[in-house]
């Protein structure tokens, strides 16, 4: 979806042409303006693809507008939208890519999409950066073990994070959660000028189309970056729905999860999640296990019955598994030791014993 802003003084103007490009489902309206000099401090600052300017404003007019407009970013696509015929080949003279008369009308405004979208048809280009949240969080350009932005001070690290994490934003939600503790004033103000650092780590980095803040939202725009986080979290979802699971689909997962979700940041409002994405990482180990045991692949399927007991180790049922497989598998040795280790952990953090089933079992082994 295209990105663009509307300026124009007639309020009634912008919002029919605000209209009429939403319910295409095309553009997305990152903001509209009365005043030219408002949209030129946004535009420095935020990332657009199109522009629909009105030429006959006050102060600054459309045309002196796109002038400044391309100067600061020349990839922007001009459309102008004004009541007054006798602008047309001065406006194509400055290469605009349509030139729309008022009272636009949704018949014509198709043709100005068709326009941006012949235009824009070509291959997506691979995000720009690789920001990685398993096991602590660091930024790399993509492709590389480089890493390509360096954050200024803790809170921008935080910021950036929480942005990543939680996709779309409100500055409200933001400011309750990072400083909630501060007076309203000083949050706003704290608030901007993070995101000000941030924005400026991007830009140094040619990486200003990331961020995407909007007058009441704030996001990282996801097909600018690739994300572990965001991979895994397809991988589950993949793995849960499909019938046909492979071994390609765990080991890809199991490689995504390298450590805790954001592993040594003390980020109050990321326990729940990592939590979560830890319980759901044990899912998959279990999913993982069962799937290679019923494809006869003991070893495999205890490989991944031990690796959630290095997560979880007081998980009686699975204790069970190993103890079989290695019994299974020929190794008796191994299964009696997995059994005494379990017997020592369930009565130092439990108390109790193990399962009579299980005992039973071990005896039947130990006479074998």
């Amino acid at each position: 979806m295209l990105r663009a802003i509307i300026v124009d003084d007639e309020e009634l103007s912008v919002k029919r042409l605000g209209k009429i490009l939403t319910e295409s489902g095309e553009i997305e309206i990152c903001q509209t303006f009365l005043n030219p000099l408002e949209a030129y401090e946004y535009v420095k600052a935020n990332p657009i693809d199109v522009a629909f300017l009105d030429i006959s404003m006050p102060e600054i007019n459309g045309i002196r507008f796109s002038s400044l407009l391309l100067d600061s970013d020349d990839s922007i696509d001009v459309v102008f939208v004004t009541g007054y015929d006798e602008y047309a080949v001065q406006a194509f003279e400055l290469n605009a890519l349509d030139y729309l008369l008022k009272p636009v009308t949704v018949h014509r405004i198709a043709k100005t999409l068709d326009k941006l979208r012949k235009k824009h048809q070509k291959t997506v280009a691979k995000p720009s950066i690789e920001v990685r949240l398993f096991n602590g969080l660091k930024i790399y350009l993509r492709d590389s073990d480089t890493e390509a932005v360096k954050l200024r001070s803790p809170k921008t690290e935080e910021l950036f994070a929480f942005l990543v994490c939680k996709g779309t934003v409100s500055r409200e939600e933001i400011i309750d959660t990072l400083w909630g503790d501060l007076k309203p004033e000083n949050a706003w103000k704290n608030l901007n000028s993070t995101l000000y650092y941030i924005r400026k780590a991007l830009s140094a980095s040619q990486l200003r189309n990331c961020l995407i803040v909007g007058k009441h939202d704030i996001r990282i725009e996801e097909n600018s970056v690739y994300c572990d986080l965001y991979e895994f979290e397809q991988l589950v979802k993949q793995i849960r729905q499909t019938t046909e699971k492979s071994s390609q689909l765990f080991e890809r997962a199991e490689a995504l999860y390298t450590g805790e979700l954001l592993k040594g940041k003390a980020y109050e409002w990321a326990s729940d999640q990592s939590r979560q994405i830890e319980q759901d990482y044990i899912e998959l180990l279990e999913t993982a296990a069962r799937f290679h045991v019923q494809q006869n692949l003991l070893q495999k399927g205890l490989y991944y019955f031990c690796e959630i007991l290095k997560m979880d180790a007081v998980r009686e049922d699975i204790n069970h598994e190993v103890i079989r497989l290695y019994a299974e598998l020929g190794r008796k040795n191994d299964a009696l030791r997995q059994y005494r280790m379990l017997e020592e952990l369930l009565l130092r953090e439990l108390g109790t014993t193990p399962d009579p089933q299980m005992r039973e079992f071990i005896q039947r082994l130990t006479h074998s």
